[in-house]
C-alpha cells in the first residue's frame, strides 16, 4: 500500500520537475557546453527557459502568428466603386470635356489594357477611360433623355490583392428636369469584370462583358434595330452628325448623301455583336467623336479605322495573350 502512495508521490514530482517545463533533466558539464554553444538547443544561462530567471510573456498574448495586412481589400472595392462612381450622370461631364486629365488620379495605370465584350479591346489610358466614362449616357444625347443615375456593385471577390472581381448594376432614369417624367426609372444596365491592379492598386487590366446590351438598348430608347424605318433614321443621324464633327483632316466623307449611300449597304448589326464592319459599332464611335475627333472619325468613316471592322471568331476574342501579354488563364488568377 505505502508502495504505490509513493509510486503515485513520485510520479507527480516527476511531472512538477523543470523538465516538464522545457529544462533538462540534468545539466551538462562545462564541457559540453563549451562545444555545443548556446545555439544548440541547451538554455543559455540567465536567458529564456534558465532556471532562476522567469520567460518573458510570448509576444502576441492571444498566440499565433501577427494579423495578416487586409488593407488591399478595401482599396480594391474603393478603386471599382470610383470607377463606376464616375459613369453617374453628371460625373462624367469632366472626363468628357477635359479627356484623361479629367480622371482621378489612381484609378488606372497609364498601361492600362482590356476587353469589353460586345464593344471590343481598349489599349492604354485614353482607350480605357473612354469606354468607360464617355460611352456613359448624356440625357442630351438620347431620344429618351436617359442617364446612369446610381449605381450597386452587388457582388465583388478580392482573393489576392492584385485581383478582383465584381458584378455591378447601373441603373438609369430619365434626367430631364421639370419634365413630367424626370426621374422616371429605365432599365438598368449590368456589367460582369475582372480586374488587375498594379503595385498601387491602380486598374492595370480588366476583362468585362455586358450582357444583353441590345436589349438594354431597345427598352431605354423603344428602339428597334431590325425596323427598316428605325435603322435609316439611325443611319441618316450618324452621317449628319459625323460630318459635323469630323472635319479638315479628320473628314470621312464628301458629303452627308456618300455616307448614307454608303453605310446603307452594310450590315446594321445590333448591340450584342458591336464589334464589326456595322452601323451600330459606328454608332458607338461617333458617340467618342466628341472626345477624340483624330482618333475616332476614322472609326465612323467608310473603311472602320480598324475598329468598326469584321473580326474573326474565335481569334480575336480570345487572344489574351496578345492582348495581356500573357498565356490565358493567368492574368485574373491569384497566386496559388
Amino acid at each position: 500500500m505505502f508502495g504505490s502512495r509513493a509510486l503515485i508521490f513520485l510520479c507527480a514530482l516527476t511531472a512538477l520537475a523543470p523538465s516538464a517545463q522545457g529544462w533538462p533533466l540534468a545539466w551538462p558539464r562545462r564541457s559540453e557546453h563549451h562545444v555545443r554553444g548556446y545555439g544548440s538547443g541547451y538554455p543559455k544561462p540567465g536567458g529564456p527557459g534558465h532556471p532562476g530567471k522567469p520567460s518573458p510573456p510570448p509576444t502576441n498574448p492571444g498566440d499565433g502568428p501577427a494579423p495578416e495586412d487586409t488593407s488591399w481589400k478595401a482599396r480594391n472595392f474603393k478603386t471599382i466603386s470610383s470607377i463606376y462612381n464616375l459613369t453617374v450622370f453628371p460625373n462624367q461631364l469632366p472626363i468628357i470635356m477635359r479627356g484623361g486629365s479629367g480622371v482621378p488620379p489612381g484609378l488606372f495605370n497609364q498601361n492600362v489594357t482590356g476587353r469589353v465584350d460586345p464593344v471590343g479591346d481598349f489599349v492604354g489610358f485614353e482607350d480605357s477611360i473612354e469606354y468607360f466614362f464617355a460611352l456613359s449616357p448624356l440625357p442630351l444625347g438620347n431620344p429618351a433623355m436617359a442617364a446612369i443615375t446610381h449605381i450597386q456593385i452587388t457582388e465583388f471577390s478580392t482573393g489576392c490583392k492584385d485581383v478582383a472581381s465584381s458584378v455591378v448594376y447601373l441603373y438609369c432614369s430619365v434626367v430631364n428636369p421639370g419634365a413630367p417624367n424626370h426621374g422616371q426609372p429605365l432599365a438598368p444596365l449590368k456589367q460582369v469584370a475582372f480586374w488587375k491592379f498594379d503595385e498601387a492598386g491602380a486598374v492595370l487590366k480588366y476583362d468585362a462583358w455586358i450582357p444583353n446590351l441590345n436589349s438594354w438598348v431597345q427598352a431605354t430608347t423603344a428602339a428597334l434595330v431590325t425596323n427598316p424605318f428605325y435603322q435609316a433614321a439611325s443611319i441618316a443621324q450618324v452621317c449628319s452628325e459625323s460630318q459635323l464633327r469630323c472635319t479638315g483632316p479628320n473628314k470621312q466623307w464628301e458629303s452627308v448623301n456618300e455616307c448614307v449611300q454608303s453605310l446603307s449597304a452594310k450590315t446594321y448589326g445590333n448591340y450584342d455583336a458591336a464589334w464589326g464592319d456595322n452601323v451600330v459599332c459606328r454608332s458607338i464611335h461617333l458617340v467618342l467623336t466628341q472626345v477624340r475627333p483624330d482618333i475616332h472619325c476614322p472609326h465612323v468613316g467608310p473603311t472602320g479605322g480598324g475598329k468598326c471592322i469584321d473580326v474573326q471568331y474565335p481569334t480575336d476574342y480570345f487572344s489574351d495573350e496578345s492582348l495581356y501579354g500573357e498565356p490565358a488563364g493567368q492574368t485574373f488568377m491569384c497566386p496559388s
